[in-house]
């Protein structure tokens, strides 16, 4: 499998609350070494329109920039991918099963965007979670939103002084509370986790403090959403745009903070003599079956199933299971 890394969710000047401007986006995302992004400006796909969604390349770096939208009402904003055209609600009153319904009708699919965000109250950051579970159609849910990481530690002075200084300090990963309902969707149906950032790259004032969070140059650096693809990509626009919503759909991919290192390498499947399954398939059991787990690099190693952990263990790099109940697999 041919491993992708890209960043999801984040804005541009397009979007009626950022700044950035296209061109120096794809310059932060090719300087980072993303191999593609997806811009999701709030109701919009202005970039798409602007001729923005294609390649760009740089001596020995290539960026794949693709274009999907923000729904975002008061609550239960939504990620949308893959569409024909905008979809635009009124912020208020938006019923969540009609946004799905509407985004599947284009033909594209969606992901549930930071469901348990909690904003920040001591700063004034508005909370925005999903708030209707009775939904269905969706293709996943976010896990891991590095804005709403970073934004639930400011609960004291000392810690927004110390949140701006040093950022990625203070990230904790995805809550256990998200993790816990990921798991519970997973046994009710296929559910996808993907991670996001939430980027703005706004220059904001908190009491004496006033600068850009999160410049993309950095925040493309964070949280990623690698895709593994059956084949490389080929530079044909149309082609790799549906190889890399395909495999986000499917959950052929996984999630990772690749700030101090490339989880490149990583591995997860499920096979015997006769097949393979990885991220995001299912495997029936006809017989002897093995779980494999490889690591880039030696880290503690969690096997989680139906949201239950079964199996742990400090500094590994290898783990292989036999495989004797039936669930939902994760690491």
């Amino acid at each position: 499998m041919h491993d992708y890394a890209g960043c999801l969710h984040f804005h541009s000047e397009y979007s009626y609350d950022a700044r950035a401007p296209m061109a120096s986006i794809v310059d932060a995302a090719l300087g980072a070494g993303l191999d593609f992004a997806i811009v999701t400006d709030h109701f919009r796909m202005d970039a798409q329109a602007a001729g923005w969604e294609k390649w760009h390349s740089r001596p020995n770096r290539s960026l794949l920039l693709l274009v999907g939208e923000e729904i975002s009402p008061r609550y239960n904003h939504y990620l949308a991918f893959q569409l024909k055209k905008p979809v635009v609600v009124w912020k208020t009153n938006a019923h969540p099963q009609a946004v799905i319904d509407e985004v599947n009708a284009q033909g594209g699919f969606g992901f549930i965007a930071h469901p348990d965000h909690g904003g920040a109250p001591l700063v004034g950051m508005r909370a925005y979670p999903w708030i209707d579970w009775n939904v269905k159609g969706y293709a996943g849910i976010s896990i891991w939103d590095l804005i709403g990481d970073w934004s639930s530690s400011l609960t004291s002075h000392p810690k927004v002084l110390w949140s701006h200084l040093f950022p990625s300090s203070v990230l904790r990963g995805p809550s256990p509370s998200t993790l816990a309902r990921w798991d519970q969707l997973t046994q009710e149906g296929h559910c996808v986790a993907i991670s996001e950032l939430d980027n703005h790259a706004n220059r904001r004032s908190f009491w004496i403090f006033k600068r850009r969070l999160f410049p993309f140059a950095y925040a493309f650096r964070t949280l990623r959403t690698h895709v593994l693809l059956p084949r490389p990509l080929s530079q044909e626009i149309v082609a790799d745009r549906q190889a890399i919503f395909n495999a986000l759909r499917q959950g052929n991919s996984y999630v990772s903070l690749d700030l101090w290192n490339d989880p490149k390498g990583f591995t997860f499947e499920i096979f015997d003599e006769k097949r393979r399954a990885g991220m995001g398939d299912t495997f029936e059991r006809q017989g002897p079956a093995l779980l494999t787990v490889k690591l880039p690099s030696r880290g503690t190693l969690r096997l989680i199933r139906d949201g239950k952990l079964i199996w742990v263990e400090n500094r590994r790099s290898y783990i292989e299971q036999d495989l004797d109940r039936p669930g939902v697999y994760r690491v």
